[in-house]
């Protein structure tokens, strides 16, 4: 089970700043870090300090207010946190970003999707949710060593891009825990790295698969995925894409049902950018495809004549 230790924010840093500190194994603490040395960091319990090796250390946010904001480069909306992080097993960021997946359910069918901040917000593939209005979204909570399901029905649809197949969900009055993913903060990406997707593939929950990043620049009716050869099946779409840091680096999108080991996910800067200028993709209640119409070309005059011309003449020989 996650631990979460809080402290309050004295000291050398007002009260309404301080820093989350995330430990190998899950525990987070929350508290102001007042110094650091080349091993170690020292945090302000106010009744105490506590001296952490950077060994322990697997990823450290800064605290702003009420909105939580990584350290380094970020969004400036506080909708999803960017951070650096040390490099983990497989094993590792599963234990610590797992609980961020989710089951997306409509009438029509079902996906993935994963938290992007402790709000409720969530992200997921247009095309899971297309053409509904009725969505659900069934949480995993670990407690001990038990896995309770949450279901939350009351679950908004806030914006969607059906060109980069993208949606963004809130799960409204949610009372459980929540725990957000975390974004890289430069899109710096290797052929043949390590990646590992977490999503529902038919329905069967939490299935983790891994492979490598076999490119990065694929093509497909103008918009660039990345190509995995890690295994997804239907249900994993909008589920997240890890590198091996933790980071969410895409969202899977698809794969090509008759070859093995090709497999596509949407780049995260699609994501980030769109929760950038969430307003500009509202979504529309009453057009849920959010489509658009474009008409075909005027005919050039002569070519329209001489057609007109041979119409009548046909009409009227």
């Amino acid at each position: 089970m996650k631990k979460t230790l809080l402290f309050a924010c004295a000291g050398l840093v007002p009260l309404a700043f301080g820093n989350e500190i995330v430990l190998k194994g899950g525990t987070r603490i929350e508290a102001p870090v007042i110094k650091q040395t080349d091993d170690a960091m020292i945090v302000d319990l106010e009744f105490d300090v506590l001296r952490i090796p950077k060994s322990e250390v697997l990823s450290v946010f800064e605290k702003m207010g009420a909105a939580e904001l990584p350290v380094g480069e970020t969004s400036g909306n506080s909708l999803y946190r960017v951070a650096a992080s040390e490099r983990l097993t497989t094993s590792e960021a599963t234990r610590l970003y797992a609980p961020a997946v989710v089951l997306v359910k409509t009438p029509g069918g079902l996906g993935s999707g994963f938290f992007i901040n402790e709000e409720g917000y969530l992200i997921t593939n247009f095309h899971v949710i297309a053409g509904e209005t009725k969505v659900s979204v069934t949480q995993f909570l670990q407690e001990g060593k038990v896995l309770r399901r949450v279901v939350h029905n009351d679950v908004e649809i806030v914006a969607t891009t059906p060109f980069h197949d993208i949606a963004i969900l809130r799960v409204k009055n949610a009372e459980t825990q929540i725990t957000p993913v975390i974004f890289a903060p430069k899109e710096e990406l290797g052929i043949g790295e390590t990646v590992f997707a977490i999503g529902n593939p038919l329905g069967l929950e939490r299935t983790v698969t891994e492979g490598v990043l076999s490119q990065t620049h694929r093509n497909f009716e103008g918009i660039l995925y990345l190509q995995i050869d890690a295994p997804v099946n239907p249900g994993n779409s909008g589920g997240p894409l890890f590198n091996a840091r933790g980071q969410v680096i895409g969202i899977i999108n698809m794969g090509v049902s008759d070859m093995q080991g090709l497999n596509f996910a949407i780049p995260a800067r699609h994501a980030t950018y769109m929760l950038d200028h969430i307003d500009a993709y509202a979504y529309d209640a009453s057009n849920s495809e959010s489509g658009y119409i474009y008409p075909d070309a005027p005919r050039r005059p002569g070519k329209f004549l001489s057609e007109q011309a041979e119409a009548d003449h046909a009409a009227h020989p």
